[in-house]
């Protein structure tokens, strides 16, 4: 049974006839209409209206006669305010081509999406500016694509949360289980560097993954502790 959220294509829809629209007038507000801000623009929007799914072609005759004139009022309007923030706070590799570049031909070992916080050790808040390498053999590893960046970082936007996809590693044939060992390298400014070790359990196979993010446990940092700037007498 394959299930399909429909405002993803409706959304979606709006957002490529609007940027065609409105580039074409050339407003102070849009300087990019890559397919990078695009994107980022239709998740803003999918963020923030209710999702519809349907299961069979039935569900998609109903769902072209059930959208609301408020509805897409509402769509139009979220798709405009999204161009306007995604242009003012564009992401680095924005204009950038090839988002999946070296993927391994399948069966390859795929990894989930890894979702970490970094808090401060004494007032539990979360850190922002953090720096987070990520780590296999002593090497960086290698991301997905331009979309995933390592070292990544920490925002106050984000809560002290950062995430990461690794890139998929080529295997000799489907059906293989094994773990894989990372570790996390945490620095921030006034904090001492703070070192992380997991692993994870993956089973050679297609393109994705077999759970599409894992939680990774909370790390905490402190600041170096007074004594230990102190010199022995």
């Amino acid at each position: 049974m394959t299930v399909h959220n429909i405002m993803e294509d409706r959304v979606a829809e709006r957002v490529d006839a609007l940027y065609e629209a409105i580039q074409k007038e050339h407003p102070g507000f849009l300087s990019c209409d890559c397919e990078s801000c695009r994107a980022d623009t239709l998740c803003y929007v999918l963020n923030r209206i209710p999702a519809k799914y349907i299961v069979s072609d039935r569900g998609v005759t109903y769902s072209s006669l059930a959208g609301s004139t408020q509805l897409k009022a509402d769509i139009d309007a979220l798709v405009i305010e999204g161009m306007k923030i995604v242009n003012t706070a564009k992401r680095p590799y924005h204009k950038e081509k090839g988002r999946l570049p070296n993927v391994p031909k399948t069966p390859a070992f795929v990894f989930p999406a890894c979702i970490g916080t970094v808090y401060d050790g004494h007032t539990f808040e979360p850190i922002p500016n953090a720096q987070i390498t990520i780590l296999c053999n002593g090497k960086n590893v290698q991301m997905e694509d331009i979309t995933w960046s390592n070292p990544c970082y920490t925002y106050q936007s984000t809560q002290g949360t950062y995430s990461f996809k690794p890139a998929a590693v080529p295997a000799e044939k489907p059906g293989v289980s094994t773990e894989f060992s990372f570790t996390v390298e945490i620095t921030a400014d006034g904090y001492e560097p703070h070192l992380h070790s997991f692993t994870i359990p993956v089973t050679s196979g297609g393109e994705s993954a077999e759970c599409f993010s894992i939680r990774l446990q909370d790390s905490y940092l402190f600041m170096p502790s007074e004594d230990a700037d102190k010199q022995p007498n």
